[in-house]
């Protein structure tokens, strides 16, 4: 018998951390944060912290990665398990983690000691993806991309006679990352003990092509009125898939990107391994960030005051500036000086956290300003028909669902009942604190 214990994540967005223990082993996949509201951290328990063998690490985001200190603060000792990109990546969300906290005169409850004390360990260097390897005595583990971001992986473990199956933030519609589908391949007529799986989307059916459509439709009537749109996005990730996506699109329209999204492709460019090996155009999608690099699509502003003078020279026009939640100084900045002139567009496509400055425009535009402010999703993780996908490939015995608020997590779970109709498999719809044995 073993036993999953939410730290954080399921029936909320943020803080993902997952406990796996058994008689001999002790495993925790994820130790992030939670943007806005007065509970930022995983519940982590010290005591179960000393016992861990390892940390796995699906990716860099800091709803996945930044309380990671806290467990060496905590007393770990042992390793995290994530690839090359990703503990690279980590450096510039834990320093912009401590940055919004000290901007809120809010104390991290770990110092730098504690951030560098991390160990990491590739899972490149160790074994390819799709092959199982020994991760510790008497546990297995697999690997493969996700498809979220540069470096995002899912995890296959075997250990104590269970296999669990953990998804991390997970699509198969990106634009220029490949995902690996996973599949039980040593015992395909058995199914996984455990499935901890992203459905961050409840129950929303929507394709990446009807979210495409209804982001074109919405930015072509701004342009056409001579307005100008700002799109605030993650540095990694989202962020250069739209670039490339907005390029293509809007060959002839100005488009203004900040240098971390520049230095984000370039990051694409040295890493074709990541990258979809086709795609439905000329060129293969390995070759669109070096092309696209190449013809200078991008006008990339050094200051403020360059920022300034191309705001004044450009009407219709596409902005893109990074932290996709309007935290940071810069999103702030840009927002001021397009607040007032109803033809502009703040036009928000991932999660806004409560508290948030986005947050707070999607609730009360009127208050900051006269533009529009309109969110419209880009799709970078899994509803509903994604989960049944999902589990056509590796079907379990028990299904965590993960990544949404509780009331959604809860309807999708009724409805994935239906729709399955299989009574061997239970699925959970839970709370941080929570317990699952298996």
């Amino acid at each position: 018998m073993m036993k999953l214990t939410v730290w954080g994540g399921a029936g909320e967005h943020g803080r993902s951390a997952y406990l796996l223990s058994g008689e001999r082993v002790s495993l925790l996949l994820d130790c992030g944060v939670k943007k806005g509201g007065a509970d930022p951290y995983p519940r982590i328990q010290p005591d179960q912290v000393r016992q861990l063998d390892a940390v796995l690490l699906s990716h860099a985001h800091e709803d996945h990665s930044v309380a990671i200190p806290l467990l060496y603060k905590s007393g770990y000792r042992g390793e995290v398990w994530t690839t090359r990109e990703t503990a690279a990546q980590c450096r510039s969300y834990f320093a912009s983690w401590r940055e919004q906290t000290e901007r809120m005169n809010i104390n991290l409850p770990y110092g730098m000691k504690d951030q560098e004390a991390i160990r990491y360990r590739y899972l490149e260097e160790t074994a390819p993806r799709l092959t199982w390897f020994e991760l510790l005595p008497g546990v297995e583990a697999m690997w493969g991309r996700s498809g979220h971001m540069l470096g995002s992986v899912w995890f296959l473990v075997r250990t104590e006679g269970k296999r669990v199956f953990y998804s991390g933030d997970y699509t198969s519609e990106s634009l220029l990352l490949a995902d690996d589908r996973p599949a039980l391949s040593d015992k395909p007529s058995s199914a996984m003990d455990l499935a901890i799986i992203d459905a961050a989307y409840g129950t929303d059916v929507t394709s990446q092509a009807d979210q495409l459509k209804h982001l074109e439709q919405t930015i072509d009537s701004t342009l056409q009125s001579g307005g100008k749109i700002l799109l605030p996005v993650p540095a990694v990730g989202r962020g250069q898939e739209m670039m490339l996506w907005a390029s293509r699109r809007w060959g002839n329209v100005p488009i203004v990107v900040e240098a971390p999204l520049m230095e984000g492709m370039k990051q694409l460019l040295s890493r074709s391994e990541w990258l979809r090996s086709t795609a439905n155009c000329e060129q293969t999608v390995r070759d669109q960030p070096g092309l696209a690099l190449r013809a200078n699509k991008w006008i990339i502003p050094g200051n403020d005051t360059e920022r300034e003078a191309l705001l004044h020279q450009y009407e219709a026009s596409l902005w893109m500036v990074t932290d996709g939640m309007m935290q940071s100084r810069l999103a702030q900045w840009y927002y001021r000086r397009l607040a007032e002139d109803p033809r502009n567009l703040i036009l928000l496509t991932g999660h806004m956290a409560k508290g948030t400055f986005g947050h707070r425009l999607l609730q009360q535009p009127s208050l900051f300003g006269h533009c529009s402010v309109l969110k419209v999703r880009y799709k970078v993780h899994q509803g509903m028909k994604d989960v049944l996908q999902m589990l056509a490939c590796v079907p379990a015995k028990h299904v965590v669902l993960v990544h949404a608020d509780r009331t959604e997590t809860d309807r999708l779970r009724d409805l994935l009942l239906k729709e399955l109709k299989d009574e061997r498999s239970r699925i959970y719809s839970i709370s941080a604190g929570e317990e699952v044995h298996f």
